[in-house]
């Protein structure tokens, strides 16, 4: 064989090595879905350690905006804003919102600075059960994605419908939104150091079970 055409081959097919080792390096750790042990294991200290850093980053950047006199950088309600300046973990099923506890599970999360990402499709914790359902094969949306979730507690089973659009959460250091239903509280967080950029964000989508444990 040519040297020549032996040297390009074998160039070629580093190359081809090269973009593979970045593709993968660069995708985002996954923790397996389907979870449905109803104890802290279901929620591991990984993704605890990581559902932490989401909240410490939005807590930071909250804080720096109104500091800098950018609060119209920050879209929270009341419930979100509590749970972003004010909650603590205290185990893998249970968290402080201010002076209350809450049961929880993670819907999804997403830290950026470390591309970490879960997403369990099942997830079971002290009573408190979340199922993502597939997306309807024939229904497209523009500028966001549709997450459909059935979420069962105390015997009952609510329809949760949340929505992630980057274009709209890019305008915003921090953004957090609350839907109540019956004794649950469905949050969402993002969070970005930089704007304008919809897929620079870290994500934290909760439900929390208003529970008589305080």
């Amino acid at each position: 064989m040519n040297f020549r055409v032996l040297l390009a081959i074998i160039i070629v097919v580093a190359a081809f090595a090269g973009l593979y080792l970045a593709f993968t390096y660069r995708q985002p750790q996954r923790v397996p879905g389907g979870l449905t042990n109803a104890s802290a294991a279901a929620q591991n200290s990984t993704v605890l350690g990581y559902a932490e850093k989401v909240l410490a980053e939005a807590r930071e950047l909250y804080e720096n905006a109104v500091e800098t006199n950018r609060s119209y950088l920050v879209s929270v309600d009341n419930f979100s804003e509590e749970l972003i300046l004010n909650s603590t973990f205290i185990n893998g099923s249970v968290m402080a919102v201010g002076h209350r506890l809450y049961k929880y599970v993670i819907l999804q999360l997403y830290y950026q600075p470390e591309n970490f990402s879960y997403t369990p499709h099942e997830v079971q914790v002290d009573g408190v059960k979340a199922v993502l359902l597939p997306r309807p094969e024939n229904v497209t949306y523009t500028g966001g994605q549709e997450y459909r979730y059935l979420v069962t507690y105390e015997g009952r089973t609510y329809s949760v419908t949340l929505f992630f659009v980057g274009p709209m959460f890019s305008s915003y250091y921090v953004w957090a939104s609350t839907q109540q239903v019956g004794n649950l509280y469905v949050v969402q967080v993002w969070a970005s150091r930089e704007l304008s950029c919809g897929g620079c964000g870290s994500i934290l989508w909760l439900v929390l079970a208003n529970d008589t444990l305080t």
